[in-house]
């Protein structure tokens, strides 16, 4: 495993089905807790809890260990541990030879868009999928004004930093085409990922 250092987001995804109180134990411990749903694929539900930290991956991947045993002991088993560093780390490689020496990396990208309703999804289906991106949700945001929120999630492997920043403006290119708000654009480097296979038949 490559060291990096810098800013982190740590994600635990728990099995969906458990008991209840994830919510709970997530506030507790300083976490955000987000029920997110895929919108395709084996595994679609994915509650998953969130934490930011600096310092070493290496510290990083210890913590997340430690606070998926400590879940494990309360009854909510994690079935994956992923870390993601800021683009901005050092160390996040800037060309596709960089790139080459870290096969298990990827950027991931996450575009949040506000949808007038249901029916628009099937055109944000349309946009992202020539891109390599696919849609998932937040199934714990209600939005007051009847509009929905939607992520379209973008990865991007073997490519630097610039690969990966045209292929996410492709992308933001397609989204402008169907005139839905973007709410927030995150450009992130996945650089521990145990259970890659929890997104099969979703993404790549």
């Amino acid at each position: 495993m490559r060291e990096f250092s810098g800013a982190f987001e740590t994600h635990l995804t728990v099995a969906a089905g458990g008991p209840d109180g994830l919510g709970e134990w997530a506030a507790a411990h300083g976490f955000k807790y987000s029920e997110i749903v895929l919108d395709r694929g084996r595994t679609p539900e994915q509650p998953m809890l969130t934490r930011h930290a600096r310092g070493t991956l290496a510290e990083q991947v210890a913590a997340g260990r430690e606070w998926a045993r400590r879940l494990g002991a309360a009854g909510h088993g994690v079935v994956r541990l992923k870390v993601e560093a800021s683009a901005d780390n050092a160390g996040v490689p800037r060309d596709a030879a960089a790139a080459a020496e870290l096969p298990e990396c990827y950027f991931e990208h996450h575009v949040k868009v506000a949808l007038p309703d249901d029916g628009a999804v099937t055109g944000l289906r349309a946009a992202g999928a020539p891109h390599g991106a696919h849609v998932s949700r937040n199934a714990r945001r209600r939005l007051a004004d009847g509009t929905q929120e939607r992520f379209l999630t973008q990865r991007c492997r073997a490519v630097g930093r610039a690969g990966a920043r045209a292929r996410l403006d492709a992308l933001l290119d397609a989204i402008g085409v169907l005139g839905v708000p973007v709410l927030e654009v995150e450009e992130e480097f996945v650089v521990y990922d145990d259970n890659l296979g929890l997104d099969a038949g979703w993404l790549g």
